[in-house]
């Protein structure tokens, strides 16, 4: 991403300035980009706007939207376009000969278009592929950077996502994830024993494939490995 004013390039992940007279600078804090539903987000913040498109879309078997013209289909270096919640979750996706071209050396420890969840820190990144989350059950605990992490699927949107908690065991319900001590998750928002909303704390994360992930982080833990 560029600046108008300085004409600098920014990473449009971390922050970062990678090109021009502000490098060296960093833009934040960058905040989490989450896929939710509209349902999430209304949970979280009662007073979130809402803004609906006129652009075509399909819905069941229904065709909504007033727009004459298709649905933009748009990408970026982290392989985000065109709605990680469909088709192209797809790991054998083919990504185009001239964009290849522009990614330099790959890290081979996973297939290029892989889907997964990567999160980081400061010091430390690591992404989690989606098969491994899947086959942990679609939600377990983990330890990043010295803290408890939920790693899991959540229900509403059938996206991954992370989540630091105080517990030890974890088990996906239907449309919640249960947490010792009687505490849930549900809808993105962590709910104690007794109802309430706790204030939850969550690392940087991204839904995303794995050459973006792996070309932002060089030499980032994998999970599993």
């Amino acid at each position: 991403m560029q600046d108008a004013e300085s004409k600098t390039l920014w990473n449009h992940i971390t922050g970062e300035a990678v090109y021009g007279p502000k490098v060296g600078r960093t833009v934040g804090p960058v905040s989490n980009l989450l896929h939710m539903t509209v349902k999430q987000a209304l949970e979280m913040d009662g007073d979130t706007r809402v803004a609906i498109s006129d652009q075509t879309y399909f819905a069941g078997s229904r065709r909504l939207g007033t727009a004459t013209r298709g649905p933009a289909v748009g990408g970026s270096s982290g392989g985000r376009g065109r709605g990680l919640g469909s088709s192209s979750d797809n790991p054998n996706a083919r990504m185009a000969d001239r964009f290849a071209a522009t990614l330099g050396k790959e890290d081979v420890r996973r297939p290029r278009m892989d889907i997964g969840l990567g999160i980081w820190t400061g010091s430390t990144a690591r992404y989690y592929p989606m098969e491994r989350i899947r086959a942990r059950g679609e939600a377990f605990i983990d330890r990043f950077d010295g803290k408890t992490v939920l790693i899991y699927v959540e229900p509403e949107s059938n996206t991954p996502a992370a989540l630091f908690v105080d517990a030890t065991s974890v088990k996906r319900g239907d449309q919640e994830i249960l947490l010792d001590g009687d505490v849930k998750v549900r809808a993105g928002v962590l709910i104690d024993r007794n109802g309430e909303r706790r204030r939850a704390a969550r690392p940087q994360q991204m839904h995303t494939r794995w050459y973006g992930f792996a070309l932002t982080f060089p030499g980032c833990e994998l999970f599993g490995e």
